[in-house]
């Protein structure tokens, strides 16, 4: 295997994914012994069995997602991501929302299409959407691109650096050269410095092993809809290259 991502090694890419399936087998563990306590009527907790069992699906999302983005960064092969992809899109549909999960969904969709997987998972992702009530120009034009969507607002959740990619859609539309130019630009100056605020920003510079790899995914999604050629940006940093190309 090769890495995608060298900010980390192999061993810590395996490292990182070890420890976080390790959690999501515990708390699935969890869950049963809650919902078996649910039916004796017995609560384990200060906070009700139901409450508690919620917040454990919660924490088993984001493990999947750090386990997710690991993996790819290590170098897995198609069918191990596209594996995980799914185990993602399971448990959003109980876990998943607004309020903290914007950059997930964007991620998600745009995964689901450079993978190009069955239209049930867009409509998955669309309810979601819908049923959040998520208002934003870059869902609008993934979901556009992935299932029967008619909204296409102005507004954007993360202007920063999110409304970038609405150059790049514009331009594409009559100068795809332009439109790379802008995707470029995008990759090297905004996308990761936009997301100064989260998380895993600068977590390779951490002294705990906590990268899991920086992936524009959107970026390889736009690329693919937009039908850009992308040969330029095949050792661009962030650029999931080889997702973009595994149906090809």
């Amino acid at each position: 295997m090769e890495l995608r991502d060298k900010l980390n090694s192999l061993e810590g890419y395996q490292e990182i994914i070890d420890r976080n399936e390790q959690y999501i087998k515990e708390d699935y563990t969890k869950i049963q012994t809650l919902e078996e306590a649910e039916i004796q009527g017995v609560q384990k907790y200060p906070k009700t069995n139901l409450e508690v069992i919620k917040s454990t699906k919660e924490s088993i999302l984001e493990y999947k997602y750090k386990v997710f983005r690991a993996k790819y960064s290590l170098g897995m092969s198609k069918v191990e991501i596209e594996k995980c992809y799914y185990s993602i899109i399971n448990s959003m549909q109980e876990s998943w929302k607004k309020s903290n999960g914007y950059v997930s969904m964007v991620w998600m969709l745009s995964i689901g299409i450079m993978l190009e997987v069955e239209p049930d998972i867009f409509e998955k992702l669309k309810s979601l959407v819908e049923r959040d009530h998520l208002n934003d120009y870059l869902v609008d034009f993934l979901l556009q691109n992935s299932t029967q969507w008619g909204k296409q607002t102005a507004k954007f959740e993360f202007p920063r650096p999110y409304k970038a990619t609405q150059d790049i859609i514009s331009l594409a539309q009559t100068d795809k050269t332009a439109a790379l130019e802008r995707l470029k630009k995008y990759l090297k100056k905004e996308w990761y410095r936009g997301h100064s605020d989260l998380g895993w920003h600068d977590g390779h510079k951490s002294k705990w092993n906590i990268h899991k790899g920086y992936w524009s995914f959107e970026s390889g999604a736009l690329a693919k809809i937009l039908g850009l050629d992308d040969s330029t940006l095949k050792d661009q940093p962030y650029y999931p290259y080889d997702m973009v190309h595994w149906k090809e």
